[in-house]
């Protein structure tokens, strides 16, 4: 009653406390978004750091596989060479055996 007599007005009361009460969500509201904004340019820069390994290795298997070729082109001209060597002294070993022949006649 002593409320009723001094004129309180209960809807400004809950007008002010509903304000108060936006005001404070609106803020917690700002601070989660500043949060997950800070979140997202760390992904963003997890994420670029993820790309640039990506693409580091991705050039680092172009080069293994260049190389891979490359070796595979020296050995098979190795192999060649050896296999020329192998019939060159072949060859000599029979001119050798026939000359020893003939000499020891």
């Amino acid at each position: 009653m002593a409320l009723a007599r001094e004129d309180v007005n209960f809807e400004n009361i809950k007008r002010e406390a509903d304000v108060k009460m936006l005001v404070k969500n609106m803020v917690q509201t700002n601070n989660m978004i500043a949060h997950l904004k800070d979140e997202q340019f760390e992904m963003r820069n997890e994420i670029k750091g993820y790309k640039e390994t990506i693409s580091k290795l991705e050039d680092d298997i172009r080069l293994l596989k260049k190389e891979k070729r490359w070796n595979m082109l020296w050995r098979n001209s190795l192999e060649e060479d050896i296999a020329k060597t192998q019939v060159f002294l072949a060859i000599i070993f029979l001119i050798n055996m026939l000359f020893t022949y003939f000499m020891s006649k």
